[in-house]
């Protein structure tokens, strides 16, 4: 093989490595940008699931006060038909007694 040829394969081989290198310097500068943005992503998911951890706990307070005020409503709501079935029987009661009224 000639000098020649020798000297042109070896420039061609450095020429590679150059490529290689810049490749490498390249790909590993993409990587450490991933990995800030998914270290950011991580970061940020922790957070959400510390908030929402937090909101569980009010969810679930707020059920427990959803069914007292449900308990409530519902013992309001008797006492309401209590009322009214009471208030129908007096109406009942004046009316008869309007009659006995009008008729004595």
């Amino acid at each position: 093989m000639s000098s020649d040829r020798t000297t042109e394969i070896l420039n061609y081989l450095s020429a590679i490595s150059r490529d290689i290198g810049a490749f490498r310097a390249e790909v590993n500068a993409r990587l450490e940008r991933l990995e800030a943005r998914v270290e950011q992503l991580e970061a940020r998911v922790g957070q959400l699931e510390g908030r929402m951890q937090g909101l569980e706990g009010e969810v679930r307070g707020l059920r427990a006060d959803v069914r007292a005020l449900t308990i409530r409503l519902d013992r309001f709501e008797a006492r309401v038909l209590d009322v009214r079935a009471d208030q129908h029987e007096l109406e009942d009661r004046v009316i008869a007694l309007e009659e006995k009224l009008k008729a004595g």
